[in-house]
């Protein structure tokens, strides 16, 4: 969370005898982007033929015991953060630009100005430490697992196709065919594309889509018919954590980002036709196989569109405040909806207030269908499909 810095606990442990730090480490290792500290640190003592916390002796005082590097990360005090600089031999702004969590908002606040260091659970921050791409890391000199920082407990690395999350490399890269991925990464690669055009609204607009799109898919009878077939393909994963689901809804994800992208740059100008972009998103959601004229389906889009309806004050996205562009996406967006759990502090609606299907009749006409109760014979999770 933007805003909140580590706090140190009066970690002890011994403190490097060695006096003033005077030049750098003989071997270095090249930055892999959005390395976490950890991860880094780690690399640095392995080349250097040193155990982690023999380095980490240098840099300050922490404590003893070396974490999993996947669900912990490092964080230093400013004058640790020089200290490191010096064992790696450029400046501590370098440093800043390529490692996330030494950068001057997530710096461990601590009593006394001497270099100190302290391991942290990503949950704390709500942050997390996603394996890198191997292909990445090695084409770096990486011989060991390298882990990076995340927004998200997912990352897709779109030169090699891969697609990675929180565990270890070997678990995180998925053997799948090119071709069921190819979805996932040409999603990501608009999403990047998304986001550096739209600048710090681009992020909180996806979190936005993000969140709505998990009120469809928590609800097998609202789950979009084109996530049910992108599934199929991915007979082995386990939808019952929340972040694979990105691997099916990636795409409508980042699409729906665009669509409310629309409906700001519009109302920030003055110029929105509100009843008109409604009929665009009718019109998106119909490729998808989705009545969005039905009130079940339409509820993110009415909530989102409350929150942002036209105001004074144009240039500021409601509920998104200035200092968390930078947050993790569940603090980003100003919808409710979350993956697996639904809409926070409410039962999901009643399995019968939806039975439908989508259907071309005469003519191409499009329709819908009644579908069989959730439950009884005949019915279907389209998040079970094996």
């Amino acid at each position: 969370m933007m805003g909140m810095t580590p706090s140190d606990s009066r970690a002890t442990g011994p403190w490097p005898s060695s006096g003033e730090l005077r030049r750098s480490l003989p071997r270095q290792v090249r930055f892999i982007s959005a390395e976490s500290t950890g991860s880094y640190v780690r690399r640095l003592a392995y080349a250097n033929g040193l155990e982690p916390i023999a380095v980490l002796d240098l840099v300050g005082r922490g404590q003893k015991a070396l974490p999993d590097p996947a669900s912990t990360e490092l964080y230093l005090n400013a004058a640790a953060l020089a200290r490191l600089s010096v064992l790696v031999g450029c400046s501590a702004a370098r440093l800043q630009q390529v490692l996330p969590t030494v950068r001057a908002s997530r710096l461990l606040q601590t009593h006394s100005k001497a270099p100190a260091w302290r391991w942290l659970p990503r949950r704390e921050f709500q942050q997390y430490v996603v394996a890198a791409c191997h292909l990445c890391a090695a084409a770096k000199g990486a011989r060991q697992e390298a882990y990076v920082w995340s927004d998200t407990a997912w990352h897709v690395c779109v030169r090699h196709g891969l697609w990675l999350d929180d565990q270890s490399a070997g678990e995180a890269a998925w053997s799948l065919p090119g071709e069921c991925l190819q979805p996932v990464v040409q999603a990501h690669r608009e999403r990047i594309r998304f986001e550096r055009s739209s600048g710090p609204m681009g992020r909180a607009l996806f979190a936005d889509a993000y969140s709505a799109c998990a009120h469809w898919w928590n609800e097998p009878r609202l789950t979009l018919p084109i996530w049910r077939e992108r599934q199929q393909p991915f007979p082995h994963v386990d939808y019952s954590s929340p972040f694979p689901a990105l691997l099916v809804i990636y795409p409508e994800v980042v699409k729906l980002a665009k669509m409310f992208a629309r409906h700001e740059r519009h109302r920030q100008r003055g110029t929105l036709d509100l009843p008109a972009w409604r009929e665009q998103l009718r019109k998106v959601f119909r490729v998808w196989g989705s009545p969005l004229e039905i009130e079940e389906v339409a509820q993110p889009i009415a909530l989102w569109t409350s929150r942002h309806r036209p105001t004074p004050r144009s240039g500021r996205l409601y509920a998104h405040s200035k200092d968390d562009l930078e947050g993790p996406l569940e603090h980003l967006t100003c919808l409710p909806f979350t993956y697996g759990r639904g809409v926070r502090g409410k039962r999901n609606a009643s399995k019968n207030s939806l039975q439908l299907r989508p259907f071309i009749g005469d003519y191409g006409v499009p329709g819908w269908e009644m579908l069989p109760l959730p439950g009884l014979p005949g019915s279907l999770d389209p998040r079970t499909l094996r």
